[in-house]
Protein backbone atom coordinates (compact mmCIF):
# COMPACT_ATOMS: atom_id res chain seq x y z
CA UNK A 1 0.00 0.00 0.00
CA UNK A 2 1.42 3.42 -0.95
CA UNK A 3 2.27 6.16 1.59
CA UNK A 4 -0.29 8.58 2.16
CA UNK A 5 1.50 11.38 0.42
CA UNK A 6 2.16 9.38 -2.48
CA UNK A 7 -2.04 8.58 -2.56
CA UNK A 8 -3.14 12.43 -2.36
CA UNK A 9 -0.29 13.47 -4.69
CA UNK A 10 -1.81 11.02 -7.35
CA UNK A 11 -5.05 12.09 -6.93
CA UNK A 12 -3.87 15.87 -6.99
CA UNK A 13 -2.55 15.08 -10.58
CA UNK A 14 -5.37 13.63 -11.86
CA UNK A 15 -7.62 15.67 -10.80
CA UNK A 16 -5.78 18.92 -11.86
CA UNK A 17 -5.30 17.38 -14.80
CA UNK A 18 -1.88 17.51 -14.41
CA UNK A 19 -0.57 13.62 -15.04
CA UNK A 20 1.10 11.34 -17.66
CA UNK A 21 -1.13 8.68 -19.42
CA UNK A 22 0.89 6.02 -17.03
CA UNK A 23 0.28 7.96 -13.96
CA UNK A 24 -3.30 7.88 -14.60
CA UNK A 25 -3.79 4.67 -15.58
CA UNK A 26 -1.79 2.93 -12.67
CA UNK A 27 -4.43 5.11 -10.31
CA UNK A 28 -7.64 3.87 -12.28
CA UNK A 29 -5.65 0.37 -12.18
CA UNK A 30 -5.33 0.66 -8.36
CA UNK A 31 -9.14 1.60 -8.08
CA UNK A 32 -10.39 -0.93 -9.91
CA UNK A 33 -8.66 -3.59 -7.36
CA UNK A 34 -9.87 -1.95 -4.44
CA UNK A 35 -13.44 -0.76 -4.49
CA UNK A 36 -13.84 0.91 -1.38
CA UNK A 37 -10.67 3.55 -2.22
CA UNK A 38 -12.09 3.74 -5.73
CA UNK A 39 -15.87 5.38 -4.36
CA UNK A 40 -13.98 7.38 -1.72
CA UNK A 41 -11.89 9.31 -4.97
CA UNK A 42 -15.18 9.16 -7.52
CA UNK A 43 -16.74 11.03 -3.87
CA UNK A 44 -13.78 13.60 -4.10
CA UNK A 45 -13.97 13.85 -7.79
CA UNK A 46 -17.64 15.05 -7.93
CA UNK A 47 -16.71 17.77 -4.92
CA UNK A 48 -13.86 18.98 -6.86
CA UNK A 49 -15.11 19.87 -10.04
CA UNK A 50 -18.03 21.39 -8.74
CA UNK A 51 -15.81 23.52 -6.38
CA UNK A 52 -13.37 24.28 -9.54
CA UNK A 53 -15.10 24.08 -12.32
CA UNK A 54 -14.94 28.63 -12.85
CA UNK A 55 -11.60 28.32 -11.70
CA UNK A 56 -8.35 28.57 -13.51
CA UNK A 57 -5.79 29.83 -10.81
CA UNK A 58 -4.29 26.97 -8.41
CA UNK A 59 -4.30 29.19 -5.07
CA UNK A 60 -8.18 30.22 -6.12
CA UNK A 61 -8.93 26.57 -6.50
CA UNK A 62 -7.45 25.73 -2.70
CA UNK A 63 -9.32 29.01 -1.03
CA UNK A 64 -12.68 27.78 -2.44
CA UNK A 65 -12.12 23.91 -1.85
CA UNK A 66 -10.89 24.83 2.25
CA UNK A 67 -13.19 27.45 2.38
CA UNK A 68 -16.17 25.59 1.34
CA UNK A 69 -15.47 22.72 3.68
CA UNK A 70 -14.65 25.34 6.71
CA UNK A 71 -11.00 24.75 7.30
CA UNK A 72 -8.93 27.42 7.72
CA UNK A 73 -5.52 26.86 6.09
CA UNK A 74 -4.24 24.23 8.67
CA UNK A 75 -2.42 22.16 5.83
CA UNK A 76 -0.73 24.76 4.60
CA UNK A 77 -0.53 24.87 0.63
CA UNK A 78 2.72 24.19 -0.23
CA UNK A 79 5.36 27.07 -0.88
CA UNK A 80 8.61 27.79 -2.97
CA UNK A 81 10.04 24.24 -4.02
CA UNK A 82 6.75 23.25 -5.88
CA UNK A 83 7.02 22.88 -9.75
CA UNK A 84 3.32 22.01 -10.38
CA UNK A 85 0.33 23.99 -9.68
CA UNK A 86 -1.34 20.40 -8.94
CA UNK A 87 1.18 20.60 -5.54
CA UNK A 88 -1.44 23.13 -4.29
CA UNK A 89 -3.82 20.89 -5.65
CA UNK A 90 -2.80 18.32 -3.16
CA UNK A 91 -3.16 20.23 -0.28
CA UNK A 92 -6.89 20.89 -1.26
CA UNK A 93 -7.43 16.77 -1.65
CA UNK A 94 -6.30 16.15 1.38
CA UNK A 95 -8.65 19.09 2.57
CA UNK A 96 -11.23 17.59 0.89
CA UNK A 97 -10.80 13.80 2.16
CA UNK A 98 -10.62 14.86 6.07
CA UNK A 99 -13.95 16.55 5.24
CA UNK A 100 -15.53 13.15 3.31
CA UNK A 101 -14.17 10.99 6.05
CA UNK A 102 -14.89 13.37 9.40
CA UNK A 103 -18.46 14.26 8.38
CA UNK A 104 -20.05 12.67 5.81
CA UNK A 105 -18.93 9.18 5.92
CA UNK A 106 -18.93 9.45 9.77
CA UNK A 107 -20.76 5.78 10.15
CA UNK A 108 -17.44 3.93 8.31
CA UNK A 109 -19.29 3.07 5.38
CA UNK A 110 -18.29 4.88 1.68
CA UNK A 111 -21.49 5.39 0.48
CA UNK A 112 -20.81 5.15 -3.00
CA UNK A 113 -23.80 4.64 -4.50
CA UNK A 114 -25.13 7.89 -2.80
CA UNK A 115 -24.52 10.89 -4.64
CA UNK A 116 -23.31 14.47 -2.55
CA UNK A 117 -25.36 16.76 -2.57
CA UNK A 118 -24.89 20.81 -1.95
CA UNK A 119 -27.42 23.69 -0.72
CA UNK A 120 -26.08 27.47 -0.65
CA UNK A 121 -27.63 30.48 0.39
CA UNK A 122 -26.46 33.83 -0.91
CA UNK A 123 -25.47 37.06 0.33
CA UNK A 124 -28.99 38.58 1.57
CA UNK A 125 -30.57 34.94 0.52
CA UNK A 126 -32.63 32.80 3.01
CA UNK A 127 -33.57 29.37 1.48
CA UNK A 128 -35.87 26.63 2.53
CA UNK A 129 -34.50 22.75 1.54
CA UNK A 130 -36.69 19.83 2.12
CA UNK A 131 -34.45 16.79 2.57
CA UNK A 132 -34.91 13.22 1.73
CA UNK A 133 -36.50 12.25 4.77
CA UNK A 134 -39.10 14.71 5.21
CA UNK A 135 -36.87 17.10 7.72
CA UNK A 136 -37.07 21.04 6.72
CA UNK A 137 -33.68 23.11 6.70
CA UNK A 138 -33.77 26.96 6.65
CA UNK A 139 -30.30 28.15 5.17
CA UNK A 140 -29.36 31.50 6.40
CA UNK A 141 -27.25 33.81 4.30
CA UNK A 142 -23.49 33.11 2.80
CA UNK A 143 -24.27 29.16 4.25
CA UNK A 144 -23.84 26.06 3.35
CA UNK A 145 -25.30 22.53 3.63
CA UNK A 146 -23.59 19.15 2.69
CA UNK A 147 -25.26 15.81 2.50
CA UNK A 148 -25.46 12.70 0.87
CA UNK A 149 -28.51 12.33 -1.21
CA UNK A 150 -30.08 8.98 0.63
CA UNK A 151 -28.79 9.69 4.41
CA UNK A 152 -26.71 6.25 3.97
CA UNK A 153 -25.55 4.53 7.10
CA UNK A 154 -26.48 4.40 10.44
CA UNK A 155 -27.29 8.14 11.21
CA UNK A 156 -28.92 11.54 9.02
CA UNK A 157 -25.38 13.37 8.51
CA UNK A 158 -24.92 16.80 7.35
CA UNK A 159 -21.90 19.25 7.38
CA UNK A 160 -23.12 23.05 8.20
CA UNK A 161 -20.89 25.80 7.62
CA UNK A 162 -23.14 29.37 8.50
CA UNK A 163 -25.91 29.23 9.34
CA UNK A 164 -29.52 26.99 9.70
CA UNK A 165 -32.31 26.28 11.07
CA UNK A 166 -33.64 22.70 11.60
CA UNK A 167 -36.98 21.25 12.00
CA UNK A 168 -36.53 17.38 11.68
CA UNK A 169 -38.42 14.60 11.21
CA UNK A 170 -38.38 11.73 13.88
CA UNK A 171 -36.67 8.50 13.31
CA UNK A 172 -35.15 7.36 16.24
CA UNK A 173 -33.67 4.19 15.14
CA UNK A 174 -31.69 7.08 12.90
CA UNK A 175 -30.62 10.33 14.59
CA UNK A 176 -29.87 13.52 12.44
CA UNK A 177 -26.73 14.87 13.14
CA UNK A 178 -25.33 18.14 12.29
CA UNK A 179 -21.88 18.38 11.76
CA UNK A 180 -19.65 21.70 12.41
CA UNK A 181 -15.85 22.10 12.92
CA UNK A 182 -16.30 22.13 16.79
CA UNK A 183 -19.75 20.46 17.74
CA UNK A 184 -21.79 18.04 16.66
CA UNK A 185 -25.20 17.99 17.33
CA UNK A 186 -27.31 14.86 18.04
CA UNK A 187 -31.11 14.75 17.80
CA UNK A 188 -33.81 12.70 17.24
CA UNK A 189 -36.36 14.80 16.16
CA UNK A 190 -36.89 18.28 17.03
CA UNK A 191 -36.86 21.91 16.25
CA UNK A 192 -33.48 24.62 16.55
CA UNK A 193 -30.90 26.60 15.07
CA UNK A 194 -27.17 26.12 14.34
CA UNK A 195 -24.79 29.16 13.90
CA UNK A 196 -21.48 28.06 12.67
CA UNK A 197 -19.91 30.55 10.43
CA UNK A 198 -16.06 30.78 9.70
CA UNK A 199 -15.02 34.36 10.61
CA UNK A 200 -17.35 34.07 14.55
CA UNK A 201 -15.28 32.89 17.70
CA UNK A 202 -17.73 30.50 18.73
CA UNK A 203 -20.24 28.03 17.32
CA UNK A 204 -24.54 28.30 18.82
CA UNK A 205 -26.94 26.04 19.11
CA UNK A 206 -30.49 27.22 19.83
CA UNK A 207 -33.44 24.81 20.79
CA UNK A 208 -36.88 25.50 20.08
CA UNK A 209 -38.44 22.34 21.45
CA UNK A 210 -37.35 19.03 22.06
CA UNK A 211 -34.02 18.25 22.80
CA UNK A 212 -30.70 17.78 21.46
CA UNK A 213 -27.49 16.97 22.36
CA UNK A 214 -24.14 18.12 21.46
CA UNK A 215 -20.85 16.63 21.42
CA UNK A 216 -18.22 19.05 21.87
CA UNK A 217 -15.46 18.05 19.49
CA UNK A 218 -12.88 20.20 21.21
CA UNK A 219 -13.25 19.06 24.73
CA UNK A 220 -15.36 15.96 24.52
CA UNK A 221 -15.75 15.92 28.11
CA UNK A 222 -17.73 19.14 28.15
CA UNK A 223 -20.53 17.92 26.07
CA UNK A 224 -24.41 18.73 27.32
CA UNK A 225 -27.96 17.97 26.78
CA UNK A 226 -30.24 21.58 25.96
CA UNK A 227 -33.58 21.76 27.37
CA UNK A 228 -36.29 24.41 24.74
CA UNK A 229 -35.32 28.04 24.97
CA UNK A 230 -31.28 27.36 25.98
CA UNK A 231 -28.69 28.40 23.76
CA UNK A 232 -25.29 26.33 23.51
CA UNK A 233 -21.99 29.02 23.21
CA UNK A 234 -18.89 26.81 22.14
CA UNK A 235 -15.62 28.86 21.99
CA UNK A 236 -13.68 27.52 19.14
CA UNK A 237 -10.64 27.75 19.86
CA UNK A 238 -10.58 25.78 23.56
CA UNK A 239 -13.67 24.09 23.59
CA UNK A 240 -15.18 26.24 26.34
CA UNK A 241 -19.19 25.31 26.67
CA UNK A 242 -21.51 27.78 28.31
CA UNK A 243 -25.77 27.56 28.22
CA UNK A 244 -28.12 30.34 29.05
CA UNK A 245 -31.61 30.81 28.36
CA UNK A 246 -33.22 32.51 25.28
CA UNK A 247 -36.36 34.44 24.44
CA UNK A 248 -37.98 31.77 21.84
CA UNK A 249 -38.13 34.52 19.52
CA UNK A 250 -34.42 35.36 18.96
CA UNK A 251 -34.35 32.11 17.39
CA UNK A 252 -33.52 32.29 13.74
CA UNK A 253 -35.89 35.30 13.38
CA UNK A 254 -34.02 35.54 10.16
CA UNK A 255 -35.86 32.92 8.67
CA UNK A 256 -38.94 35.27 8.59
CA UNK A 257 -37.15 38.27 6.95
CA UNK A 258 -36.51 39.74 10.88
CA UNK A 259 -32.76 41.27 11.98
CA UNK A 260 -32.92 40.61 16.22
CA UNK A 261 -30.74 41.36 18.64
CA UNK A 262 -30.52 41.48 22.62
CA UNK A 263 -27.68 42.55 24.52
CA UNK A 264 -25.12 41.98 21.48
CA UNK A 265 -21.51 43.65 20.41
CA UNK A 266 -21.76 45.51 17.63
CA UNK A 267 -19.01 43.95 15.76
CA UNK A 268 -21.43 40.68 16.23
CA UNK A 269 -24.52 43.25 14.72
CA UNK A 270 -21.82 44.12 12.07
CA UNK A 271 -21.29 40.50 10.93
CA UNK A 272 -24.97 39.85 10.37
CA UNK A 273 -25.27 43.16 8.66
CA UNK A 274 -22.96 41.88 6.24
CA UNK A 275 -24.50 38.81 5.55
CA UNK A 276 -27.60 40.37 5.48
CA UNK A 277 -26.70 43.64 2.76
CA UNK A 278 -23.48 42.50 1.27
CA UNK A 279 -21.35 45.10 2.67
CA UNK A 280 -18.26 45.96 5.09
CA UNK A 281 -17.42 46.88 8.02
CA UNK A 282 -14.18 48.15 9.40
CA UNK A 283 -13.78 48.92 12.89
CA UNK A 284 -10.73 51.37 14.09
CA UNK A 285 -10.64 50.75 17.89
CA UNK A 286 -11.96 47.94 20.18
CA UNK A 287 -14.34 50.15 22.48
CA UNK A 288 -16.34 50.51 19.29
CA UNK A 289 -16.63 46.46 18.38
CA UNK A 290 -17.73 46.08 22.36
CA UNK A 291 -20.64 48.34 22.38
CA UNK A 292 -23.75 46.43 23.33
CA UNK A 293 -27.39 47.04 21.64
CA UNK A 294 -30.55 45.16 21.96
CA UNK A 295 -32.91 45.71 18.47
CA UNK A 296 -35.75 44.44 16.51
CA UNK A 297 -35.89 45.85 12.86
CA UNK A 298 -37.76 43.74 9.81
CA UNK A 299 -38.18 46.15 6.86
CA UNK A 300 -35.56 49.17 7.54
CA UNK A 301 -32.46 49.39 5.06
CA UNK A 302 -29.07 49.34 6.48
CA UNK A 303 -28.60 53.40 6.72
CA UNK A 304 -31.86 52.98 8.64
CA UNK A 305 -30.49 50.22 11.39
CA UNK A 306 -27.13 52.30 11.58
CA UNK A 307 -29.11 55.22 12.28
CA UNK A 308 -31.16 54.22 14.82
CA UNK A 309 -27.77 52.27 16.44
CA UNK A 310 -26.13 55.40 16.36
CA UNK A 311 -28.86 57.13 18.20
CA UNK A 312 -28.59 54.38 21.42
CA UNK A 313 -24.61 54.48 21.30
CA UNK A 314 -23.28 57.48 19.69
CA UNK A 315 -20.08 56.30 17.24
CA UNK A 316 -18.85 57.72 14.81
CA UNK A 317 -19.77 56.07 11.21
CA UNK A 318 -17.59 56.98 7.62
CA UNK A 319 -18.96 55.40 4.24
CA UNK A 320 -17.21 54.73 1.43
CA UNK A 321 -19.00 52.77 -1.38
CA UNK A 322 -20.27 49.31 0.53
CA UNK A 323 -17.52 50.16 3.33
CA UNK A 324 -18.18 51.39 6.48
CA UNK A 325 -15.64 52.64 8.82
CA UNK A 326 -16.69 53.04 12.69
CA UNK A 327 -15.34 54.57 15.75
CA UNK A 328 -15.45 56.40 18.82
Amino acid sequence: MKDTDSIFEAYAKVLSGECTLAEKKELLDRLENDPEEKARFEQLEKIWHSSSSEQHSAERIWQLTSGKLGFRQEVAPPKTKLRGWWQVAAAAVIVLSVALNSYLLIDGKTGGTNDIIEYSAKTGEVKKIDLPDGSSVWLNAESTLILQEHFGGKSRNVYLIGEAYFKVSKNPEKPFLVNTSSVVVKVLGTSFGVRNYQNDPDISTCLVEGSVQLLNKVNPRNSVILNPSEEALLIKSNGELTVSQQPHGLIAPWREGRFRFHDHELVTITHQLERKFDCDFVFLDEAAESLRFTGDFENESLDEILLLLNKAHTFKLKKTGRRYIISL
